[in-house]
């Protein structure tokens, strides 16, 4: 099981700005919810991605995505975490996750 500190953005405020701006990540990992697509304007550090669906299951998983991507709407994603690239290496499609 992996164990990770997740700040949990489910502001207007705090889902706007996750990582942007920063020159190093200010969270571990970030849960945005609700949330099924991102991007990574502004920001200055390569991210792993998560995409986790109402059940708290994995159901994509992007490794590395570097700044100034867009990930389009993902089906069936309610949530993304966020951590630095490589946090999530060893995370599989299908796990699920307990917050």
């Amino acid at each position: 099981m992996n164990n990770f500190d997740v700040f949990i953005a489910d502001t207007i405020c705090t889902r706007f700005l996750g990582y942007m701006f920063r020159k190093a990540p200010h969270h571990p990992a970030i849960l945005i919810k609700p949330c099924n697509s991102i991007h990574t304007f502004f920001m200055n550090f390569d991210i792993d991605v998560l995409f986790i669906n109402k059940d708290m299951e994995v159901i994509k998983r992007i490794d590395g995505l570097r700044q100034r991507k867009i990930i389009m709407p993902v089906k069936g994603a309610t949530a993304v975490i966020e951590a630095l690239a490589g946090t999530f290496k060893n995370i599989e499609i299908g796990e699920r996750f307990e917050i």
